[in-house]
């Protein structure tokens, strides 16, 4: 694979040499004429055929974005109607581990399915995942995509595996970007919040056209400077503060600094932990994107593409917790608690359960690339293309401040150059710095393609696609290895590594029955190197039922592979407990002390599993697009999907199995190799458990979306588009596993993480534009939602309805400003008891009213 990987890059390498040329030789003389260029759309392969109304089908162009006030993609996404639910994150300001979303980085999730489960694609061809999960969800990071170098965004709402192969279960998003353009522009935009924080962002963006007689080449480079928002920047609501407390001879007291701010009937000090955290980390971008295309004759065409990001940041978040004993007569000790130790005569340990003097602070920094060259042409009839793809993401998070080593805290807590107490205040600035650890955690994805399509018609009437294509992967997170062997407070870590090659093949047709009757299938087969092959069909009808109304519907099958991190997870290890007694369904495994206390602890390792299957889906939807009349268009699809074999981890399979006698029960670990299995001690009792990755859960939801564009044009009052859009989740389930009933998740926060899944998204708006002037005016609206599992005081949170709007102004054919604000009535998120924080920020922010204005200028 090596071998291969070193061959495309070299490739790819010469692809952009080949660019330099265009460059250097742009010529001001006009370019000849183009030729028709045969559009391929997101959903399908077949090109030159009118797909319309074929594929629940939505675009936004960069203006729409813009004039809506977003900054990033990720915040697109977030507020799409179809992705605004569980999976989709954006930039998260606290600190990631092991388990949550890593600094800096934004995934998308179709129909709350998971990031996993949604295919993204760069002008219609895969990139690299990101190296880092987010938690077990392998993704992309959009935010390596710059917004200024984007021409539209497609979001395909179908299943797609049939078409594009794994992880499109749930749809594709396809970023179409720049090209062919001529000429120069540059945009600068500043922007900022209303309040008396500095949540500023500065944006420079350069576009060049570069023509010649049979070439173009188009070149963005965009650079983006943006600071982090805190918690304590709004008036958040914390729902819960932690504690701090000191324990001499068994009892807890509060230490002096906390005054009268304590809890537990005065012996402890209450801590705030949540308004020290950031709600978005800051950010410092560079990015650059270039687009290649040679005409070499004969209706041949070289094309080349090259895609750099390079993101670095901080994100923040409150000091961590430290659990240490220090002895009654160390120096250390203050005299409050000497007096209290010295009451039964006897000197003992004084346990010390507080907080680090300093904030948290890691440092990311993320480079990805993209490169590729391709030929397309025709041969007779049929046109071809091939291309061969190199990608690669590199990932590096360093702990700059706030995570300390444990052997370094016991050292300077024996020789007394650590004080415990009063929050660590009596250390100086060196001897905090003396306690920090780095743990740098490494991260890279590469993977490389080569594809070819033959496109044509058979038989006269049937448009056709047949293609092929190979790829590679590789991944590995390799955390410090302090940070596996938790040697670091506040810091867990696993590391994975894998690889693997796939092949596939499909086709496609569009059969045209009679006038108004088009059947299209497409038949895919997968065949990956580490778990064998998959074949998804796809069947669509497009029925033109009049010339303004056509009515569509689908039925496909999906698979997932599952992802190189399931697959090369390293160790994790933590905390499990068993029931015993007679009935419970693992009491085979208790032994003496099982028996006595009717439960048992024991210790988990959780590794990856190799022997993983893919995951399946099914996919169906009934729709509509209907003109009904010239300026107004109404479409409107009913959408359904079942979800199998999903991968997750599972402890209780590998404790069947070992009740079952299908998995080892030994003596030892050193017995267990390094098989999943129970480790049972010399009284019969359970004190180790290997587990992993099974193919266990799944999950069904369906719901209906719709979209209406009204356009208007007038003589005296300029033109006006009208415009709505939603989508309405009539159900969601989740089934853990087989054994577990299936849970209904839809309208509220649920989980550990407080994943909210609305059962109800819209967008609507208006837009008008006359001569040299422009506004709009958008909303974005949120129903209700049940509080979730924590919840105290509080059981719904109230729906969330925020106004968006732009003034536009071309101050000459060349020169144009745009100001534009987010959230304009600086509405606050509804408030939530479960979440620590107040509010359910998977779905909802506390930006605020947030401005932004941009001069552009062509040149």
């Amino acid at each position: 694979m090596l071998t291969s990987n070193m061959k495309l890059n070299k490739l790819s390498a010469a692809s952009l040499l080949a660019l330099c040329p265009a460059l250097l030789q742009a010529q001001q003389a006009a370019p000849a004429e183009p030729e028709v260029e045969k559009i391929e759309v997101t959903g399908s392969r077949l090109k030159g055929v009118d797909m319309e109304g074929a594929n629940p089908l939505q675009i936004f162009s960069k203006d729409d974005l813009q004039k809506r006030g977003y900054e990033s993609i990720g915040q697109f996404l977030r507020d799409l109607p179809q992705a605004s639910s569980a999976g989709t994150f954006t930039d998260n300001g606290a600190v990631g581990g092991a388990d949550g979303s890593p600094a800096g980085a934004a995934g998308v999730s179709l129909r709350g399915l998971g990031s996993s489960s949604t295919l993204v694609l760069v002008n219609g061809r895969r990139v690299a995942v990101d190296s880092f999960s987010n938690g077990f969800d392998s993704f992309v990071n959009v935010n390596s995509i710059p917004l200024s170098a984007l021409e539209r965004v497609e979001v395909l709402t179908d299943g797609a595996s049939s078409v594009y192969g794994s992880d499109a279960i749930a749809g594709v998003i396809n970023f179409i970007l720049k090209k062919d353009m001529q000429g120069h522009e540059v945009s600068v935009s500043y922007g900022d919040d209303f309040a008396s924080s500095d949540f500023s962002k500065t944006n420079l963006t350069y576009t060049g056209g570069f023509a010649t007689a049979n070439s173009n080449t188009t070149l963005v480079v965009d650079y983006a400077d943006r600071n982090a928002l805190f918690n304590h920047d709004r008036p958040i609501n914390v729902t819960l503060l932690s504690s701090t407390r000191v324990t001499i001879d068994g009892r807890d007291y509060a230490e002096p600094w906390c005054g009268d701010a304590t809890s537990n009937g005065g012996s402890r000090c209450q801590y705030d932990y949540v308004t020290q955290r950031a709600i978005q980390p800051d950010s410092e971008s560079l990015g650059l994107t270039l687009n290649h295309v040679t005409q070499l004759g004969n209706n041949r065409e070289f094309f080349s593409e090259a895609m750099y990001q390079h993101n670095t940041g901080s994100a923040y978040d409150a000091p961590g917790a430290f659990d240490v004993r220090v002895s009654a007569g160390s120096a250390l000790v203050p005299q409050w608690a000497r007096a209290i130790d010295a009451q039964d005569g006897q000197q003992n340990q004084i346990r010390v359960r507080s907080r680090f003097p300093e904030m948290r602070i890691q440092d990311y920094d993320t480079s990805s690339y993209r490169l590729l060259a391709g030929l397309r042409g025709e041969l007779g009839d049929w046109a071809w293309e091939s291309a061969a793809i190199y990608g690669k993401t590199e990932n590096e998070i360093t702990h700059v401040s706030g995570y300390m080593g444990r052997d370094k805290v016991a050292a300077a807590l024996a020789n007394g150059q650590f004080n415990p107490f009063d929050l660590g205040a009596g250390n100086s600035a060196e001897q905090i710095a003396a306690l920090r650890e780095a743990a740098p955690r490494l991260g890279e994805s590469e993977v490389y393609s080569l594809d070819f399509t033959l496109n044509g018609t058979l038989f006269d009437t049937v448009s056709t696609v047949f293609g092929a294509e190979y790829r590679g992967e590789d991944i590995f997170d390799r955390p410090s290895e302090i940070a596996v062997n938790d040697g670091v407070f506040n810091l867990g870590a696993s590391d994975a590594a894998a690889d693997r090659t796939q092949y596939a093949t499909y086709a496609e047709f569009n059969l045209p029955v009679t006038e108004q009757l088009d059947l299209i299938g497409a038949l895919r087969y997968d065949h990956y190197s580490d778990f064998g092959g998959d074949v998804n069909p796809k069947l669509s009808a497009r029925f033109r039922a009049t010339d303004d109304l056509i009515l569509r519907a689908s039925w496909s099958t999906g698979f997932r592979a599952p992802s190189l991190s399931q697959l090369g997870a390293g160790t994790s290890l933590g905390t499990a407990y068993i029931n015993c007694g007679a009935g419970e369904a693992f009491d085979a495994l208790c032994g003496t002390a099982g028996a006595s206390l009717g439960e048992l602890e024991l210790d988990q390792e959780t590794i990856g599993n190799q022997g993983l299957d893919a995951e399946q889906s099914e996919a169906v939807n009934l729709g509509l697009s209907w003109n009904l009349t010239d300026d107004l268009n109404l479409t409107v699809d009913y959408w359904r999907y079942t979800h199998e074999d999903i991968v997750d981890v599972d402890a209780n399979t590998t404790l069947k199995a070992c009740v079952n006698g299908s998995a080892p029960v030994v003596d030892s670990i050193a017995q267990l190799g390094t098989a999943f299995g129970c480790v049972l001690d010399a009284g019969g009792d359970l004190t180790f458990l290997r587990t992993g990755f099974f193919n266990v859960g799944a999950q069904e939801t369906d719901g209906i979306d719709f979209k209406l564009d009204y356009r208007i044009a007038t003589q005296s009052y300029g033109d006006i588009k009208l415009y709505a859009s939603g989508t309405k989740t009539l159900s969601y389930e989740r089934q853990l596993n087989a054994e577990t009933p299936k849970e209904d998740l839809l309208g509220k926060l649920s989980g550990a993480n407080e994943i909210a899944r609305p059962d109800f998204v819209a967008d609507f708006g208006a837009e008008w534009s006359r001569q040299d002037w422009s506004a709009s005016l958008g909303a974005h609206y949120i129903s209700s939602l049940g509080d979730g599992d924590f919840k105290f005081d509080n059981e719904t949170l109230d729906s969330w309805l925020i106004f968006n709007a732009s003034l536009g102004y071309d101050i000459n054919a060349n020169q144009s400003l745009l100001f534009s604000v987010r959230n304009l009535t600086d509405k606050e998120p509804p408030y939530a008891s479960s979440p620590t924080n107040g509010y359910a920020s998977s779905v909802h922010d506390w930006y605020g009213a947030t401005w932004t204005l941009r001069y552009s200028v062509k040149f």
